[in-house]
């Protein structure tokens, strides 16, 4: 970390007695005092997955602005849920974030299953609130921000037709790989993602606030109230993040637990609460109803089987650096590619007849 980088920060944000945290994919970060509070300060990295990051003001304003806005509508829905206080700057020279002091990491290895299960179903409990505080923005997707218009969703037009063609694109990702990997090919899967594609046509309304960023390196514990930090969030259909959660707990961070950007976390030693966790996230999201049980479960299902069209397609060409680090090298992309098949024929069996039964409940919810 550039030393001088770090002071200029200090200087400028009026803070003290800086002290090392660690540090994510994209930003460092320190423990600071301001007027006797406790806060964090992040500054992004020059070097992120092997390469060097230009400054891009646009950029990085609308990550900065996104995370005050979903922290803002966190709390609005479950106070306490994310940092209560949230500033940046952004500049060429200097850019960082401070934010409030929100506890420390949630430790997967010590918890029980019975504890992991109650934070997975708090935190389905924050993401299903937060989707009821209006956004107020335009568009849809992840946030864009320009001078002219602020914060706003980077996609304009029918956002019906776009989860449309988004369904068809997933099918068709289906053939492909099906058809270059037998494996791949079951009638229980195709069946069941017809459905999935099906249910989430006649489940959407419109594009609601959501995070897709869900690792545990992103949740703290303060005292016995969780907390989210450092999101990622889109405006869209927000089954789509909640599936996004089941797919990474049960099979994503367990599956590349041996790589690079994972390996530190051993998250295939506590493989156990990182399901129970799902499991309560699912409980916690969907209060107990069966349809938007099946609603998530059918995009946990396509999640799923775009983990492993994605590790196709990195089987083809030159593996570029940034993929090693998340995927690890062709080897294990091809060991894993084997396992995400067997992971995919298992999910779609056992959720097939909940999105049937679901679809044949009449009008979404």
């Amino acid at each position: 970390m550039n030393q001088a980088k770090l002071q200029a920060a200090i200087l400028h944000a009026e803070v003290e007695t800086p002290k090392f945290l660690g540090e994510g994919a994209w930003h460092h970060a320190w423990k600071v005092e301001k007027d006797g509070r406790e806060l964090v300060l992040r500054i992004p990295k020059d070097i992120v997955y092997g390469k060097a990051v230009e400054y891009n003001e646009e950029e990085l304003t609308a990550e900065y602005a996104a995370t005050e806005l979903y922290y803002r509508s966190v709390n609005q829905a479950v106070k306490g849920a994310a940092p209560e206080f949230f500033q940046f700057h952004v500049s060429e020279k200097l850019s960082y974030t401070l934010e409030a002091f929100a506890g420390k990491h949630i430790n997967l290895h010590h918890m029980t299953r019975a504890q992991a299960i109650e934070t997975g179903r708090a935190l389905g409990e924050i993401y299903r609130k937060t989707e009821e505080i209006p956004h107020g923005l335009n568009g849809f997707g992840y946030l864009n921000w320009t001078e002219k218009e602020g914060l706003r969703g980077s996609i304009t037009g029918d956002v019906h037709r776009f989860l449309q063609e988004e369904s068809e694109e997933h099918l068709s990702d289906y053939r492909e790989l099906s058809e270059a990997r037998p494996e791949f090919q079951d009638e229980t899967v195709s069946e069941a993602l017809k459905l999935a594609t099906e249910l989430r046509a006649r489940s959407f309304t419109k594009p609601l606030l959501s995070n897709q960023d869900a690792s545990p390196e992103n949740m703290l514990m303060n005292g016995t109230q969780i907390c989210l930090i450092d999101p990622f969030p889109n405006i869209y259909y927000p089954r789509g993040m909640a599936g996004n959660f089941m797919n990474l707990y049960e099979t994503f961070f367990i599956a590349l637990s041996d790589t690079e950007r994972y390996g530190k976390h051993r998250f295939a030693d506590c493989a156990d609460n990182l399901k129970g966790m799902a499991d309560g996230f699912l409980a916690g999201y969907s209060t107990g109803d069966s349809r938007i049980q099946a609603e998530v479960w059918g995009e946990q299902l396509l999640q799923l089987l775009e983990t492993a069209y994605s590790h196709f397609h990195l089987l083809s060409g030159k593996l570029p650096e940034e993929a090693r680090i998340r995927y690890g090298d062709k080897v294990h992309i091809e060991e894993r590619l084997a396992s995400l098949a067997g992971e995919l024929k298992a999910l779609a069996a056992s959720i097939s007849g909940s999105l049937a039964k679901a679809l044949g409940n009449g009008a979404a919810h």
